[in-house]
């Protein structure tokens, strides 16, 4: 029996996906792939090493990750098979490899499965979604247990990592969306933080990555009603609660947590048997 996916993909079960944390992001072209991998890093920061697979040009790279404050080991597809398998965030820039046969494709992925089975590797494989045809795609998802498509104001996510808490990925997901200035509020009570971090911070924490698109319109917004300040450092723009406005901020969030507990509260005695 074959399963579909968000994309409308048929999934079949015979096709064994080995490694459990192996995901296949998909980006258009108008988005930065370099953001998607950047939230992707934030578990590793001054802890894993990073293996990153490209054909790119490194000192670019460099200069696209040195805010990160991670430990960046940058290599060819053809060095992956050289690579020790050792705990690692990994992340394989397909993008940046042009022409790739189907065949290619097969062997790296089925490479990066038996690399990664057993092991405490995260696996993140981009791709830029107008260069691949739907059989592509359709192959791809085969050897991934989890996949993403980022648009440039939005990310659609199939796969569930929250199997275990009977919560699905899209209840989850849209519960952030729809809670989304109270999460950004309770992030930024502890420490300022840029875009960026606030991003990878959510995908953290509810395994859900927003677009830049989603999260800056809003931290304008939070900004223009009092509540957040700006720093900028260089380039970086980081975000942190207006002073006065903590105590606000601390009713605003605890109010919505009593709301929610009151809705939670109702609901399960609606539903008991």
């Amino acid at each position: 029996m074959e399963t579909t996916s968000a994309f409308g993909i048929q999934i079949s079960p015979n096709r064994e996906v080995k490694c459990l944390n192996h995901t296949l992001h998909l980006y258009t072209p108008k988005v930065d792939k370099y953001t998607i991998q950047r939230a992707f890093l934030i578990p590793a920061q001054n802890e894993k090493q990073v293996v990153y697979v490209t054909t790119s040009d490194q000192a670019t790279l460099m200069r696209e990750f040195n805010p990160a404050d991670v430990k960046l080991r940058i290599i060819s597809p053809e060095g992956l098979k050289k690579e020790e398998p050792r705990e690692m965030q990994l992340i394989v820039d397909a993008g940046s490899m042009v022409d790739q046969k189907s065949a290619e494709i097969e062997e790296r992925e089925n490479f990066l499965n038996a690399f990664c089975k057993g092991r405490n590797i995260d696996c993140l494989c981009t791709y830029d979604v107008a260069k691949l045809s739907f059989e592509k795609i359709k192959q791809l998802a085969g050897y991934h247990n989890q996949l993403r498509l980022t648009t440039s104001d939005l990310t659609l996510l199939s796969g569930d990592l929250f199997d275990e808490s009977k919560v699905s990925g899209d209840s989850i997901e849209k519960m952030v969306k729809d809670n989304l200035e109270n999460i950004i509020l309770a992030i930024l009570q502890k420490e300022t933080m840029c875009g960026l971090d606030i991003i990878g911070t959510i995908h953290l924490k509810f395994n859900v990555l927003l677009s830049p698109g989603t999260i800056y319109p809003l931290l304008h917004s939070l900004k223009q009603k009092g509540l957040l300040s700006v720093k900028k450092s260089g380039k970086e723009i980081a975000y942190g609660p207006v002073e006065e406005a903590k105590p606000k901020i601390r009713n605003l969030v605890n109010s919505h947590i009593q709301a929610h507990k009151l809705l939670s509260h109702y609901l399960q005695q609606e539903t008991k048997i």
